[in-house]
């Protein structure tokens, strides 16, 4: 895994003027990430990548899936959201770059359909990567996505929550949201940085309310886990401002990198049939 391609990403995303979900560099940024996860994909016959058209607004949800071989049609999801915020000024002029709240969580996710893909893994569960549309306004996109696959009965056996990923807050790595979250599924994600990662020092905060679009699977009774960049209270203050950017953070994205590195397990060790509860 390549922090320089995080790096990449981050710039890119937070080079848009804003990623606000109802003006045109929002939408012209949800056509830039299906474009470079469509070019990931290379052609392959059981990759695809689609735009999910919401009502209401006109930023699209991008989708990457690789088919899984299993007849079973169970389905792992990752998942970071593509806009960003202010809180005002929210029009077409508005300043908005958001490297850090989401376009680090974007980065981090890309990197690892990167690999996945370069290396021409084989799942055999269904693995999706999904870039959700109006978080910032309520997770209006992951609530609609989430609600989708629940009335589609679809059996979604874990989902993983990028929102923030490049601000290194504190002595610890990684912190486990542990609220409107998996307990079980928090466990397995602990066990898979001892095994793989084991100089990763994992620990637990909490949000107080439902700060992220695993709150939107949660909500649908699937089993959704949150690593943050930092406890929750040390968060990078510079989010919803225009001083979000990828100076204010870790420029070289390793911290980003430590992400990406936990989601690639997570994504083989469930895309391989492992967490069967």
């Amino acid at each position: 895994m390549q922090d320089k391609n995080i790096v990449g990403t981050i710039r890119t995303l937070s080079d848009y003027q804003n990623r606000f979900y109802t003006t045109r560099h929002g939408v012209d940024a949800s056509n830039w990430i299906a474009a470079q996860w469509t070019q990931l994909a290379g052609g392959r016959d059981d990759v695809a990548v689609e735009q999910f058209a919401h009502a209401g607004w006109p930023q699209k949800s991008v989708i990457l899936t690789i088919k899984g071989s299993d007849e079973a049609a169970e389905t792992v999801v990752l998942g970071a959201h593509l806009d960003s915020s202010i809180g005002s000024d929210t029009g077409e002029s508005g300043r908005a770059p958001g490297a850090d709240d989401d376009a680090s969580g974007v980065a981090s996710l890309t990197e690892v359909a990167r690999v996945l893909l370069a290396e021409n893994y084989r799942p055999r569960r269904t693995i999706q990567f999904i870039a959700y549309s109006a978080h910032e306004v309520g997770l209006r996109g992951s609530t609609d996505i989430a609600r989708r696959y629940r009335q589609q009965r679809a059996k979604v056996v874990g989902v993983l929550q990028l929102d923030m990923t490049n601000y290194p807050g504190d002595a610890q790595d990684i912190f486990l949201i542990a609220d409107d979250t998996s307990r079980a599924q928090n466990a397995f994600l602990a066990h898979l940085a001892r095994t793989y990662l084991p100089s990763l020092k994992v620990g637990y905060s909490q949000c107080g309310y439902a700060c992220s679009d695993h709150a939107s699977w949660t909500a649908q009774g699937y089993a959704a886990s949150f690593p943050f960049e930092s406890r929750f209270d040390n968060r990078n203050p510079h989010i919803h401002t225009g001083h979000d950017t990828l100076a204010n953070a870790d420029e070289q994205a390793r911290h980003a990198l430590k992400f990406s590195q936990l989601a690639l397990a997570y994504a083989v060790e469930l895309g391989s049939g492992g967490l069967r509860r």
